[in-house]
């Protein structure tokens, strides 16, 4: 009975080993890990663009029928402009600074256009009181105290200007 214990004894020693020497030699499956940085802009979210920041937002067609088109990253290098409406503030670029960046020094008037409710300014409208306001769907908003708020040019597609 003894050697019928200790044989058995071994096998179990003998398949024990034997099973942790399998479990040793499986590896889990290893599959590639995509080590893409993501940069994440210091800017508040309504001011993030949703596509590539060099694509062209909109275009600015000039007097003479060229056209300039207008990125992400040039609204980026002008300087921002807060506007208090309806007692909340809208910030973005002035619209005479995006006109110059454009090379327009010259106009009587400018048509915005876009998704929706196009709008007419005269050159003495594009002033202070008229920014190109940031939303949160990476465009920009006509703002302007010149025109009522839900008469605001949304997602700015073109400026005609004359």
């Amino acid at each position: 009975m003894r050697f019928v214990f200790a044989v058995l004894t071994a096998a179990a020693l003998f398949l024990s080993a034997c099973g942790a020497a399998v479990q040793s030699s499986v590896t889990a499956p290893t599959f590639p890990v995509s080590e893409t940085a993501v940069a994440v802009p210091k800017t508040p979210n309504s001011q993030q663009p949703t596509s590539a920041s060099s694509a062209v937002l909109f275009q600015v067609v000039k007097v003479d029928g060229t056209s300039f088109g207008i990125s992400w990253d040039d609204l980026k290098k002008l300087p921002l402009a807060n506007l208090t409406v309806d007692g909340k503030v809208e910030e973005g670029p002035r619209l005479a600074d995006v006109l110059k960046a454009a090379g327009v020094t010259d106009f009587s008037e400018v048509t915005l256009t876009g998704s929706a409710s196009p709008a007419t300014l005269t050159r003495a409208q594009v002033d202070d009181n008229t920014i190109l306001d940031f939303n949160n769907h990476g465009t920009v908003k006509l703002a302007s105290t010149y025109i009522p708020k839900a008469d605001w040019t949304k997602d700015v597609s073109e400026i005609k200007v004359k």
